[in-house]
């Protein structure tokens, strides 16, 4: 399984985030990509998404491996008051 990249303040700064990421694919790190963002203001409601070199396969993985990350989180909050 690949190791994911937390960020240190993963709900605090959206832009960091962003070129964190277009950064990568700059240096030409990005193997795949998806992407997810809930709208707000005249689009409220609606879901962008956004896959790069991205079969079925590839955004199961990439889902699953958002799924983990959530438990992970679940499970800290839960059991280790984290």
């Amino acid at each position: 399984m690949a190791k994911i990249i937390h960020f240190p303040n993963k709900d605090k700064d959206l832009i960091e985030q962003l070129e964190y990421i277009t950064e990568q694919a700059r240096e030409g790190k990005i193997k795949n990509y998806a992407f997810a963002a809930e709208l707000q203001g005249e689009d409220e409601g609606l879901v962008a998404t956004s896959y790069y070199n991205a079969d079925v396969g590839t955004k199961q993985l990439l889902n699953s491996h958002i799924q983990v990350d959530i438990v992970a989180e679940v499970v800290n909050v839960n059991f280790f008051d984290e």
